[in-house]
């Protein structure tokens, strides 16, 4: 996860309208990185690990998985039917303890203490009774009918008692504690087979189409050394062709971007961005570079609008196996002003809500709209930045056993007669847990430091780096923070105003004080790539040799972007 993929694209452009035709290799440059959680790197100036996420608290803290509903009601950090059921055991193991003094008792023909001891069974099955009621999965509503029946048995074992009838009432007591011990046993493999994982949303086990052990596997994965997020950049010429002065940038739009680095290819496995083949537009032109219809037709994409295809394919630019654009469920919202804007995902829409799942987000401060995949948006800055695109879609990095909601962004800007295309994806923490929120700052325009050839010396790239960027945060390059709000703030990821704005979003109508005395910053989590606030170093070289461009584009990704 440490070292940057670099590699070099070779697609033809051509074009024939009419008479004229015309043919232009290009030579264009990708370079990725995946970022893991599985070190700690210090913003105060530490390099050390600089591709991983902040991992001061582990993924395996966040004891919240999202359940149906509300998970967390009480917001303590554990999910509500996990807390249901473990307390539902521990009543369940008193019970028994109260069958066997019941039957001893009984044994003894013992009528004070058979009484006391069918009431104090009693009234642990209504504790039960009353424990099970909040909890509606499949476990919880076995049980409670079990109760139920159990309640029954111990009320003839008190009239037995009173009547004398020994054998009765022992008989009575003891088919109770046979239900106990199935229902304790029952319990018991529910919190260790299925763990909190297996009570995931049931959209996300319809995202996956996984199995409850499949889900188990995830959140290990994740509670390991789990990637979490790639970044990729691409840099092409502005190139033009004579013939219908077919211009490259106008080729490339936002759509098929996203079906190259989704990893989107035909029946012979060209990728759709970088085809050979040709399709007829409506002027009966052909398009340089795309072949075929768009994938999912051409309403998917054209229109803004999610699919309901989470298809998994191989990408070139990611490690990860990756869906296209998906309807996840969510909702994307902003907050802050033109300095720095920042979107939110909420994970649980109200159902009557219309929701924007895809957001097109300018850097020019205006409001954001809905994304227009067919379109960049207007461009802002000496780098002549665009809006960025932000949507939903499946990612399945290398040894995950199951998908899991993510997000992917790009956007383009421009250096050196060169366009540049960065984005990635960064897990949706809060599609996989209750306490935790992914944010993803969308600063203002991309600056872009050119570096050529000639500004090399003895030192290397990491002196060039080292004067040619300013502030903690250039040096810092594109990193993700993976941890509290309390640590956020307290690193200066997030300011105190932007802390209290995530616990508020993430529990709605909680106070500063209210939030401050339940400890909130310290037990909501936030997964934030701060990519899109780097600097892009551009190495403008152009007739350098590869050998010099491939270590040029590895030694620049680690230094920054």
């Amino acid at each position: 996860m440490n070292e940057p993929t670099v590699y070099k694209l070779t697609p033809t452009v051509s074009a024939d309208i009419g008479p004229v035709s015309d043919e232009l290799e290009l030579e264009a440059w990708v370079s990725a990185t995946a970022i893991g959680a599985t070190c700690c790197f210090d913003y105060n100036g530490d390099e050390s690990g600089s591709n991983r996420a902040n991992y001061n608290n582990t993924r395996s803290n966040r004891s919240v998985i999202r359940g149906p509903g509300d998970a967390d009601s009480d917001a303590d950090g554990l999910d509500d039917t996990v807390e249901l059921r473990s307390k539902a055991l521990d009543l369940e193991n008193q019970l028994l303890s109260q069958t066997k003094a019941a039957t001893d008792s009984i044994s003894k023909r013992s009528a004070r203490t058979g009484r006391r001891g069918i009431a104090d069974m009693g009234d642990t099955i209504e504790e039960i009774q009353a424990t099970l009621e909040r909890c509606s999965d499949d476990v919880c509503v076995t049980v409670r009918e079990h109760a139920d029946g159990r309640k029954k048995l111990t009320q003839q074992a008190a009239a037995h008692i009173e009547n004398s009838e020994w054998d009765a009432a022992g008989k009575a007591v003891r088919d109770v504690r046979e239900i106990v011990e199935g229902d304790i046993e029952l319990l018991e493999s529910s919190l260790k087979d299925t763990s909190e994982a297996s009570l995931g949303t049931p959209r996300l086990r319809e995202l996956t189409g996984a199995s409850a052990e499949d889900i188990v596997a995830l959140y290990e994965y994740l509670a390991g050394e789990p990637i979490l997020s790639e970044q990729f950049t691409i840099a092409v010429p502005d190139a033009r062709l004579s013939a219908g002065n077919v211009a490259l940038v106008d080729e490339l739009t936002p759509r098929r971007l996203i079906e190259y680095v989704t990893g989107r290819a035909d029946d012979d496995g060209h990728v759709y961005a970088w085809g050979d083949n040709r399709v007829s537009n409506e002027n009966n032109d052909s398009s340089p570079l795309y072949e075929g219809d768009a994938v999912g037709g051409e309403s998917a994409l054209n229109r803004g609008l999610m699919t309901d295809d989470n298809t998994l394919y191989a990408s070139d630019t990611f490690r990860s196996a990756i869906s296209g654009p998906v309807d996840t469920g969510i909702h994307l919202e902003t907050s802050g002003d033109n300095g720095t804007i920042t979107v939110h995902v909420k994970n649980d829409p109200p159902q009557a809500t219309e929701t924007t799942p895809a957001l097109a987000v300018s850097t020019d401060g205006s409001s954001p709209d809905r994304a227009d995949f067919d379109e960049w948006g207007p461009e802002n800055g000496e780098s002549a930045v665009t809006s960025t695109l932000v949507c939903p879609i499946m990612v399945a990095p290398p040894d995950c056993p199951s998908p899991f909601p993510a997000l992917l962004y790009v956007r383009r800007c421009k250096n050196a007669d060169q366009y540049i295309y960065t984005g990635g994806w960064v897990i949706d923490d809060g599609s996989l847990y209750g306490n935790t929120i992914t944010t993803l700052p969308v600063s203002g325009p991309t600056a872009v430091i050119g570096v050529g050839g000639g500004d090399l010396d003895g030192d290397g790239y990491g002196d060039v780096m080292a004067r040619r960027l300013s502030g903690d945060g250039d040096h810092r390059g594109a990193r993700l923070f993976d941890g509290t709000v309390s640590d956020a703030v307290a690193e200066g990821v997030l300011s105190e105003t932007e802390g209290e704005d995530i616990i508020l979003r993430k529990r709605p109508g909680r106070t500063k004080a209210q939030s401050e005395a339940g400890g909130e910053a310290e037990n909501t989590f936030v997964c934030q790539p701060n990519h899109l606030s780097a600097p892009i170093v551009h190495f403008t070289g152009a007739s350098a040799a590869d050998d010099v461009k491939f270590k040029a584009g590895a030694e620049l990704s680690k230094s920054v972007n």
